[in-house]
């Protein structure tokens, strides 16, 4: 099978982490292109989400200082379909490698009053 290669380019919500400390190490970041739910619960608070994996480990220090769950990215990068990975009890056969990301939004603070929490709709906006 011949691999193939091509290009993705991704805005959403950091939705998580996972540093894989090898020999060549990996940082797994998971986007979400919903925000975050109220639920508390893992899986919960970002039930649609996709795995990236930086392996760069300057963009891996980037990323780690100045990136923080909740932030909103924009990424590029590229994915290869190749042999299958064992992952788990399963397989996976395309990796997406983030390239470059740029923050474009951080968290916004939860505005309590009263006991009440607001929150500001974030769908409509420009950032």
């Amino acid at each position: 099978m011949q691999p193939y290669f091509m290009n993705f380019h991704v805005k959403g919500e950091v939705a998580g982490t996972l540093l894989l400390n090898a020999t060549e190490p990996k940082l797994l970041v998971d986007l979400s292109p919903e925000c975050a739910t109220r639920e508390k619960a893992p899986g919960f608070k970002y039930p649609n989400r996709v795995s990236f994996t930086i392996c760069n480990p300057d963009l891996i220090k980037r990323f780690q200082k100045t990136v923080a769950l909740g932030d909103v990215i924009e990424a590029h990068g590229a994915f290869v379909q190749s042999g299958y990975v064992p992952h788990g009890n399963r397989h996976v056969d395309t990796t997406f490698e983030m390239r470059s990301f740029q923050q474009r939004s951080a968290k916004m603070p939860e505005l309590s009053h009263g006991g009440q929490v607001f929150q500001m709709r974030t769908a409509g906006l420009p950032n």
